[in-house]
């Protein structure tokens, strides 16, 4: 339980090695006199381990007599001790305490600018925008108002619709999302045709107005014409209309993946070896193991950084690297299962792509083996919507009417 260990750590206790003949009586002798031992570990016949309370270590002693054992401590851990060494080092606090104000000092000014999430937007202008609002290097960054700012962002960019400023130490990091532009919607009293958005394969066409250039079965590519507005009647002038109805086609989508048969599983022997290391900036300390001695290794990386404050993040940075000597096992999974999992994969791909109109009507998967690898090919057969307008020209309608009058 977290609170229980804080409050152990707070009033300090020392893991003790125990050794003698008559454990099991320390441990009752102890148990009469309200001692509280935890993490009680045996070791062998004679020897334990077990960690007490500081100032409960020293009514052990009246225990050790009774028992007949010998009681040795092997660490010293919590508040305590952490201040019992601290007074002997004054000095070296001190350097330490400097150390941490130069460096939030150091970290409360704006050193670089980093602008994220443009696509049609210059960088360089969002850059120059917060230049000019107080967003600069070498600037005190609490003295920006960084809503105030994200405000009169989006207020003077049209092409922004989000804007989220923060700070990531030194860094003034801005990432903006821009506006998607929704299809340009065409004027009903508009002359256009209806259009293929995409290759497929004609199921059903529906012309509520406008002529069907196509019917069931044929193939269209994307961009070819699928209703004209252009009504042509034999006898009569050309009516250019507004084209409107649905095409639906089948639509083939292909995926392709592979999963091997062979699962390598590393099992730790209990052997490790750790190495520390200590980044500021972009400096660093290296110490530990230098090489690792073990041929099958399983590292594990663990970061740990100062505490936030403020909204500051201070570049300093622990990282422990355990590398872990490990057994190697190979086990050949079963192809049936292997094919089901790949299979289910690929459809996940799919469903992400296909339009949430679309209707799945039928799949067809091909498995091969190679090299202990089974790979799949997917195709998905949907039926959709293919048709998108696209509006006449009134150039294409000039030169149609001149080739008449020729």
């Amino acid at each position: 339980m977290l609170v229980l260990r804080l409050w152990n750590y707070f009033r300090g206790y020392v893991l003790i090695k125990i050794e003698g003949l008559s454990l099991e009586k320390f441990i009752n002798y102890a148990i009469a006199r309200g001692i509280f031992l935890w993490d009680i570990r045996r070791i062998d016949y004679t020897t334990m381990e077990a960690k007490v309370g500081l100032r409960a270590y020293k009514e052990l002693r009246h225990v050790v007599k009774k028992a007949g054992c010998r009681v040795k401590i092997k660490v010293k851990i919590g508040y305590p001790f952490f201040m019992y060494k601290i007074k002997k080092r004054k000095i070296f606090m001190g350097g330490f305490i400097f150390f941490l104000i130069s460096i939030f000092i150091m970290t409360s000014f704006i050193w670089s600018i980093d602008v994220k999430g443009c696509e049609t937007i210059n960088p360089s202008e969002i850059k120059n925008y917060v230049k000019n609002h107080g967003v600069k290097i070498g600037e005190w960054k609490y003295d920006v108002n960084r809503e105030e700012l994200e405000k009169k962002i989006i207020i003077d960019f049209n092409k922004i619709a989000w804007v989220g400023m923060e700070f990531k130490g030194t860094k003034a990091l801005i990432e903006i999302v821009e506006k998607v532009e929704p299809p340009p919607k065409i004027n009903k009293h508009m002359p256009c045709d209806i259009i293929a958005k995409k290759d497929g394969v004609i199921k059903r066409v529906i012309a509520k107005e406008g002529d069907a250039l196509v019917k069931e079965g044929d193939i269209v590519k994307k961009g070819q014409c699928l209703v004209t507005g252009i009504i042509a009647r034999e006898g009569v002038e050309n009516r250019y209309v507004h084209a409107f109805g649905e095409v639906m086609a089948k639509t083939y989508y292909e995926e392709r993946d592979e999963i091997s048969l062979i699962n390598v599983e590393k099992i730790k022997t209990g052997e490790k070896k750790t190495k520390r290391i200590i980044k500021l900036g972009n400096s660093q300390i290296i110490w530990g193991e230098e090489n690792i001695p073990y041929k099958n290794v399983l590292m594990e990386r663990k970061h740990k950084t100062l505490p936030k404050w403020r909204n500051s993040n201070f570049p300093v940075e622990v990282i422990i690297e355990e590398y872990y000597e490990v057994n190697i096992r190979k086990n050949k999974l079963n192809k049936s299962n292997v094919k089901k999992m790949l299979f289910d994969k690929m459809m996940v791909n799919v469903y992400e792509i296909i339009p949430k109109d679309g209707k799945i009507i039928n799949k067809n998967i091909v498995f091969t083996e190679e090299n202990s690898i089974i790979k799949g090919k997917l195709i998905v057969e949907v039926l959709e919507n293919i048709s998108i307008q696209k509006p006449i020209r009134k150039e294409e309608i000039i030169e149609e009417k001149k080739d008449l009058e020729e």
